[in-house]
């Protein structure tokens, strides 16, 4: 009998041993993967960023991801120095910073639209009683400011006669109420709670300005060494911007506590990225070709042919709109 138990035991021992070697195997294979993406701004661009952290669906993609509201201009530094891997965003000032030597591209588009208003005191009533005014933007070579001269210009405003002010968007509604700024410029849902504050609408840009919003800008070095992973990131964001889709109640919620807005002004929102959020992510040539143009509009790079593939990158995408079961062209 007890060599029966000894054996028993002996047997116990050796089956623990072996589930813990291959328990530690497995674990060597598939990593979780500390990853830092910086975002611009706390709106509607980043629903599928917020979503796939809020969600845990990063998690269950084995990424422990950690997210830093940082302007363009600062993520990109931080991008070249490694201190942060990924960047929430794909237009103009990223863009720009790829033509003008920076090791990255457009890896994935989150929207195919911008969706912006240009939002003033309710004194104000007009462009032209806004000249020489402060108008509120999320920073300098971004989207936003790229968005609202193109509009100005489109509709015969010279955005010269205007006081153009980099302001982090989670400001915006206390500075018009104080009067620090003019008018900002705003997207959903601050576009909703605005004018329930009272504020006057003078210009939708979406008409003037054909680019897409948001998305995911990554290194060479990301999209070169480290494929598994930066697939995994593309999968999880694009798994997120179809549960939101999918779930209205669940991302009015996500929307009333990221963009710290009321349910109504959430539910109008929705609405409005229901009709722009890109559908399988693979960022496209036209979207591409609208944020060159914008650039050029600009003064920069005029006169120069730039290619697609200088600037995006849609391999990794296109694989993850397939395995999810997206339709490809």
């Amino acid at each position: 009998m007890k060599l029966v138990d000894w054996r028993l035991r002996t047997l116990v021992l050796i089956a623990f041993v072996l589930a813990g070697v291959v328990t530690s195997h497995g674990s060597a294979q598939e990593p979780r993967s500390k990853i830092r993406i910086s975002y611009p701004t706390a709106s509607i661009c980043c629903i599928a960023l917020f979503a796939a952290q809020q969600w845990k669906i990063f998690e269950e993609n084995g990424l422990e991801v950690e997210t830093i509201q940082m302007r363009s201009q600062a993520a990109n530094a931080a991008l070249v120095s490694g201190d942060i891997h990924y960047v929430a965003g794909v237009g103009p000032s990223s863009v720009v910073a790829t033509l003008r030597g920076l090791p990255s591209k457009a890896v994935w588009f989150a929207s195919d639209q911008l969706i912006y208003s240009l939002m003033a005191r309710p004194e104000i009533k007009s462009l032209k009683e806004l000249r020489g005014k402060r108008i509120g933007v999320t920073g300098f070579g971004g989207t936003a400011e790229v968005a609202l001269r193109i509009s100005l210009e489109a509709v015969g405003e010279n955005p010269k006669d205007f006081v153009i002010t980099p302001l982090p968007g989670g400001q915006y509604i206390t500075a018009l109420e104080s009067g620090t700024i003019d008018a900002a410029q705003l997207n959903p849902p601050l576009v909703f709670y605005a004018k329930k504050k009272g504020f006057r609408e003078l210009l939708d840009m979406g008409p003037y300005v054909k680019m897409p919003l948001g998305g995911i800008t990554a290194s060479q070095t990301a999209i070169q060494n480290r494929a598994p992973e930066l697939r995994r990131v593309l999968k999880a964001l694009q798994s997120a911007k179809r549960m939101s889709l999918e779930t209205k109640d669940k991302t009015v919620d996500l929307m009333v506590r990221t963009l710290r807005v009321d349910r109504e002004a959430a539910e109008e929102a929705y609405g409005e990225y229901r009709k722009t959020v890109s559908g399988n992510g693979v960022p496209t040539r036209e979207g591409i070709e609208q944020i060159i143009k914008s650039v050029q509009l600009l003064g920069q790079f005029t006169g120069k042919k730039i290619a697609f593939e200088e600037v995006a990158d849609a391999r990794i995408a296109r694989e993850v709109a397939k395995e999810l079961g997206y339709k490809v062209d």
